[in-house]
């Protein structure tokens, strides 16, 4: 037992060298839009570096495992996540406050109980971060998700995840079209009016852009926010590890390749993420009243909405459909009045963005299974896997190809 632990030290060491110095921070590196941003820029290397010796005590401690039982370790998990949700509980009424909204509460008894709540939280944090990583861990090996580099049963690379703030996203798109030209982390702090005095330098370049929150980074170890429900932090997880997987077979290094093969990557992750997580939740985590668990899907509309029930799966394809549309006839200025009054209409009925433009959907349209998007390949990456025999098959099928053409022509998926 310790000479694994000691030897998912030794390649936990050898795989964070691996991706500072294989992966970049962007997409579009060396372009203009990198210099206007860069004031605002998040480093990936430098995060990864910075939090190294952070992992390699979790690996050391390891060695040494206390002992606590799989139910103290699940109720210090609830207790986390409990403290997470008051924690956001008392920011949003910050927010309220600073706002002009709610001129009953104290800015600063607020912004101290904040503080006191992340303070027990963080005395959580490794602790949660190692469990959260064993029980993902456990039901990947289950799922026949293992190795026999090294020593046998070995989980290649092994689960290792960081909660945190996570950064903000710069998307750009040209205007005339809907298509991901570049990307770049932001640093999480970067304020609102940073944010719009950004986007505004490069729209005038007659370019479409948006920052955007994100759900994680596949760094190692992976980037998953701190303020997110138990279930989407798994799922989440789960997502980052298998764009760890993939980065050591061909589809993962085909990401880049083309926007076909990122949206199969992502989409990929998705399919895996999600069943993963569930499965984690459903063993370790789900009370007897939560016995039918779904997958997660899109938030329900408002209860009080009236008239029909609002469909945001198909009004938003619909968007993006008459959006590709317009531009495709030159209508640019028309494709985004239309796309603003589709937001203003979103936000009537509960759902409500910042942007809805040319950005918004290029980044979008990359997960396959979201309601922006119009590729046929989330629909046929789920047809592959309700055909494979097993999800180990189906990574461990598709984690072998380079190409969207080759995917197409060897699994018969149609085009």
């Amino acid at each position: 037992m310790k000479r694994r632990r000691v030897a998912k030290g030794i390649w936990t060491f050898l795989l964070v060298l691996s991706v500072v110095f294989l992966s970049g921070d962007t997409f579009g590196a060396g372009s203009p839009i990198l210099q206007i941003a860069r004031p605002h820029l998040f480093s990936v290397a430098g995060w990864e570096i910075g939090n190294f010796p952070r992992k390699w005590i979790h690996t050391f401690q390891e060695l040494f495992p206390g002992s606590s039982s799989q139910e103290e370790d699940v109720q210090e998990v609830r207790r986390y996540f409990e403290l997470t949700k008051m924690i956001n509980r008392e920011k949003d009424g910050l927010r309220g406050v600073l706002a002009g909204l709610d001129g009953e509460a104290d800015r600063v008894t607020l912004e101290n109980r904040v503080k006191e709540l992340e303070s027990r939280r963080n005395k959580l944090e490794s602790s949660v971060e190692r469990t959260m990583e064993g029980m993902i861990s456990r039901v990947l090996k289950d799922e026949g998700i293992s190795s026999t580099f090294l020593f046998a049963g070995l989980l290649w690379p092994p689960v290792d995840l960081r909660l945190a703030e996570v950064p903000r996203l710069l998307i750009v798109s040209p205007r005339d079209r809907i298509e991901l030209q570049e990307t770049h982390l932001l640093d999480p702090d970067i304020n609102a009016d940073e944010i719009v005095a950004l986007e505004e330098t490069i729209d005038l370049r007659d370019l479409s852009s948006l920052v955007s929150g994100i759900a994680g980074v596949a760094t190692y170890p992976s980037l998953v926010p701190d303020d997110r429900s138990l279930r989407s932090v798994l799922t989440t997880a789960a997502h980052e590890w298998v764009h760890h997987y993939l980065f050591f077979h061909p589809l993962g290094r085909s990401y880049w390749a083309s926007g076909d093969m990122t949206t199969v990557n992502e989409t990929v992750a998705d399919i895996v993420g999600q069943e993963i997580g569930l499965e984690v939740y459903r063993r370790f985590f789900a009370q007897p009243e939560e016995e039918n668990l779904a997958e997660p899907g899109p938030d329900p509309p408002p209860a009080d909405s009236e008239g029909p029930e609002f469909d945001f799966d198909l009004e938003m394809r619909e968007t993006r459909l008459m959006a590709d549309r317009l531009l495709g006839q030159g209508l640019i200025e028309e494709a985004e009045a239309y796309m603003e009054q589709r937001r203003l209409f979103m936000a009537e009925n509960g759902f409500v963005f910042r942007k809805l433009n040319q950005a918004f959907f290029a980044f979008n349209g990359t997960y396959a299974e979201r309601p922006g998007s119009v590729s046929p390949i989330g629909e046929q990456m789920r047809g592959l896997r309700e055909s494979s025999d097993s999800l180990s098959d189906f990574l461990f099928t598709i984690a072998g190809y380079a190409s969207y053409g080759s995917i197409l022509r060897d699994l018969g998926l149609g085009s």
